[in-house]
Parts: C-alpha cells; sequence; structure tokens
C-alpha cells in the first residue's frame, strides 16, 4: 500500500504540473478501496488536499473468508520474525506469488490491509478509517454488493457498510439517503447498498449504471 500511494501521489503531481489539474477524484474497486483509503491518510498533504470525491466499490476485507489460514499465517509470521519477509510464501498459500510480508499485510488480523472486516470493534475500524472524516472538503461514499461473492456467509452486508460508513464520519450516523449525499460539502461520507450486485458489478443489470450515477452525482457538487 505504501508504494501504491506514492505512486498515486506521483501522478496527481504530474496531472497538476504538466496539465494543470487542480481537482481530483479517485474510484478505487476492491483491493483499490484499502489504496485509496491509505492514500487519504499517508499521502502528501498538498496532494492530497486536491482530492475531492473518493468512490470505494466493494470495500471487501481480505482477511475474512471461509478458509482457514491460521497455518500460512504463522509461517509467514515466522519469516517475517527472522528479517525474511521478502521471502515467497508456498505456491498453497495464495492464488498468486506472495512474499511474506504481504501476505500478512493482507491476512492477517491489524495487517495493514485491514481496513474493512466486520470483526474489526467499532473503535478499531474508527482508527483506521477516522481521517476520511477530518478531510474538510472530501465526499466519499462505499458502495457495497449484495451478492459479493468474496464476502463470506456470517457477515452482515447491510450492517457492516453501515458501521464503516459511520467510522469514516468519526463516529456519526449517515443520513438514509441512497448514496444521494444532499447535505453540505465536506467530511461526508455515504454508503450505497447494490443488494443484488456481485464484486465486479456484472451479474445483475442496472448496478454499474447506479455505480456510476452515483458517483456522478458526487463529482456534479464540485
Amino acid at each position: 500500500l505504501a508504494r501504491d500511494s506514492t505512486e498515486i501521489g506521483k501522478l496527481l503531481e504530474y496531472l497538476s504540473a504538466h496539465h494543470d489539474a487542480e481537482q481530483f477524484a479517485l474510484v478505487g474497486h476492491s483491493t483499490g478501496c484499502q489504496n485509496s483509503i491509505h492514500f487519504l491518510k499517508h499521502g502528501q498533504e498538498d496532494v492530497v488536499e486536491k482530492v475531492k470525491v473518493v468512490a470505494l466499490q466493494a470495500p471487501v476485507s481480505d482477511r475474512e473468508t471461509e478458509e482457514d489460514h491460521s497455518e500460512f499465517i504463522s509461517h509467514a509470521q515466522k519469516l517475517v520474525a527472522q528479517q525474511k519477509g521478502e521471502e515467497m510464501m508456498p505456491r498453497s498459500a495464495f492464488w498468486a506469488p506472495i512474499t511474506a510480508s504481504r501476505y500478512l499485510s493482507l491476512l492477517d488480523m491489524n495487517g495493514e490491509d485491514d481496513f474493512f472486516s466486520s470483526d474489526l470493534t467499532d473503535e478499531q475500524l474508527r482508527e483506521r478509517l477516522g481521517h476520511v472524516g477530518d478531510k474538510k472538503e472530501l465526499d466519499l461514499i462505499a458502495v457495497y454488493s449484495g451478492k459479493d461473492e468474496y464476502v463470506p456467509s456470517f457477515v452482515d452486508k447491510e450492517v457492516l457498510l453501515k458501521r464503516l460508513v459511520k467510522a469514516m464520519n468519526n463516529g456519526v450516523e449517515e443520513d438514509d439517503d441512497d448514496g444521494q449525499v444532499e447535505s453540505g460539502k465536506g467530511g461526508n461520507a455515504r454508503g450505497l447498498m447494490l443488494e443484488d450486485a456481485n464484486h465486479n458489478l456484472y451479474k445483475s443489470e442496472g448496478d454499474g449504471a447506479r455505480f456510476v450515477s452515483a458517483v456522478g452525482r458526487l463529482l456534479s457538487r464540485w
């Protein structure tokens, strides 16, 4: 995430310097949601201030799955403890080649990417997401899919989305406006549940259009 935030920052700086860009919107899908949240906190301050709209589509936890990863987590922890965090994990540990340190970021509790897990307390969520509410000129929408295949069945998606948005708003409950975001600018995080949508918004007709429409309404405010 740190490398991604640095690269995002360099891109925005380039667009500002060479294309006179003054304001930006970030649209993150899946891991891109973690990227967006991380950048808002750790990006260069003067660049982050130019980000006015953030859309999170499928902000799901990598750690929460139906599978048991404890054996591989233990293996990765031992490697990191031995200063071998850049060593590769066994091929069976993950769907793609991955280092021990990156594996822990994704799949260990309190890992660097652990922003959206349902078993985090409200306080823990606020510690990870509360900086969103500190931005005075930022509108954010978190869009969750009701039939996201990467969210385990034991997770109550409606409840989790409300908890995530509340944490982003520093403990303030959102108004139920179906992603309309009609209140004044600044520090606004809102949720939108697409009940029949899957992770990539391609199975249920109209979900992609609803997402684009919700983001468009935010962009029109700026």
